[in-house]
């Protein structure tokens, strides 16, 4: 069999419970050239029916054979892969682009969903227009009791610039306007730029902000973006690390934390490539972005750490980011606090 056109690539990290859904929805593509790659990244986590992200590739397997045979579609190759040992997004990302032998990979949180028709409007559209990469729009929300799909009226995933973007600009767009989102999932991209990308980012234990690393060196080799209003992906909110209100072990500190590890690698890359240097105002954004993520972690370390674990939090964040670094983010975030509460006080009655 010829390698297929599109790999799908599917990280699975404790989201067992959805997993099922987001397969399916990849599985029943109205496509006949693409491969589903799935790596488990040492992941024990089970659905709401006791199966393991094994026994549910499994059955999609079967499933998906008798589905595709029904409606005359090809049959699909599921690559399942397992780590041994925890490693993180970055590293998972890597592997699959590696494993993967289409000419262009799409990605897809093992707790989201694929529109129908998503993987042919995406790669009609780069057939037609020669990019390299193609966005697709999305759509947020949550599943109800009866598995409807219940859109939110906030998407903060969702900006695409719809329309074609050439060389530098796609970086500018991205980085400076916000004029899109960077993350992986709900984008067509060449595979061989994306493991260049690959090439600038050691490795790294990063489970937080990977879309970021991955977007500010990919986007470096891109010649050609084009935005679709097509729908490809529908997004589950409040759910994954990022949605963790209560950490109490420090293993979900760690991943909090370890979001350092991309300014750091982009930071010592900058330093090293004589190739690509920032702007100006492109440097004031990387320290923006530095501070900003810096602060809510901070803050989560004041709000939603176990007590007992807060010593040994602090140090953590002071391993990944500097002591000093931590200590005045932290009095600027303890100034900024008083200053309003100062401003507050100066009110008339009533206000």
């Amino acid at each position: 069999m010829n390698n297929p056109v599109i790999s799908v690539c599917i990280p699975v990290y404790n989201t067992e419970k959805y997993l099922e859904q987001a397969l399916w929805s990849v599985a029943t593509q109205n496509f006949n050239s693409f491969e589903i790659v799935i790596l488990n990244d040492a992941s024990q986590g089970k659905d709401s029916l006791d199966r393991t992200c094994k026994k549910i590739v499994k059955l999609i397997q079967k499933k998906s054979k008798v589905y595709r045979k029904a409606n005359k579609l090809l049959p699909v190759n599921i690559n399942y892969i397992e780590n041994k040992k925890n490693r993180g997004l970055i590293e998972v990302r890597r592997t699959m682009g590696y494993e993967s032998k289409g000419l262009y990979i799409t990605q897809l949180d093992s707790d989201d969903e694929m529109v129908p028709g998503a993987l042919s409007v995406m790669y009609a559209c780069a057939e037609k227009t020669g990019a390299d990469i193609i966005h697709g729009s999305s759509t947020a929300g949550s599943f109800n009791e009866n598995n409807d799909f219940i859109k939110s009226d906030e998407n903060i995933f969702g900006a695409v610039f719809y329309g074609e973007l050439n060389g530098r600009d796609i970086f500018r767009k991205w980085f400076i306007d916000i004029a899109f989102t960077g993350n992986i999932w709900g984008k067509l991209v060449k595979r061989d730029l994306y493991l260049k990308a690959f090439d600038h980012i050691p490795y790294t234990e990063c489970n937080m902000l990977d879309d970021v690393l991955v977007f500010f060196f990919l986007s470096r080799y891109l010649n050609k973006y084009v935005g679709i209003e097509n729908q490809v992906v529908r997004y589950r909110m409040n759910v994954g690390m990022s949605s963790e209100i209560n950490i109490d072990n420090m293993r979900k500190w760690r991943n909090k934390c370890s979001m350092a590890n991309v300014f750091t690698i982009i930071s010592n890359s900058l330093e090293e490539d004589a190739d690509f240097k920032l702007l100006s105002d492109e440097n004031d954004r990387l320290k923006f972005l530095m501070i900003f993520y810096l602060q809510n972690t901070i803050i989560e370390l004041h709000t939603c750490v176990e007590k007992e674990l807060i010593p040994q939090a602090y140090t953590m964040l002071c391993d990944y980011w500097g002591k000093d670094f931590v200590d005045e983010v932290d009095a600027a975030l303890v100034r900024d606090a008083q200053e309003k509460l100062n401003e507050q006080s100066q009110l008339p009655e009533g206000k």
